[in-house]
């Protein structure tokens, strides 16, 4: 297994989970993670729809309780 490997499987084990994204611009987003790649771009399924953010915008990922 490669590096590459070992960090998509620790992205995927946010999907079809509830997160809060914050952004570079200090904007948050919230939603389900419906599709995550290794560049850390996620779609997120909210009340607004499908929303893409692009993993170089995001400052972090935390898991909603």
């Amino acid at each position: 297994m490669t590096d590459k490997d070992q960090v998509n499987k620790l992205f995927n084990q946010f999907k079809s989970k509830n997160v809060t994204v914050e952004l570079r611009d200090n904007n948050q987003a919230e939603g389900k993670i419906i599709a995550i790649d290794n560049y850390l771009n996620i779609v997120l399924e909210n009340e607004n729809g499908i929303e893409t953010l692009k993993g170089g915008n995001i400052v972090f990922v935390s898991l909603k309780e």
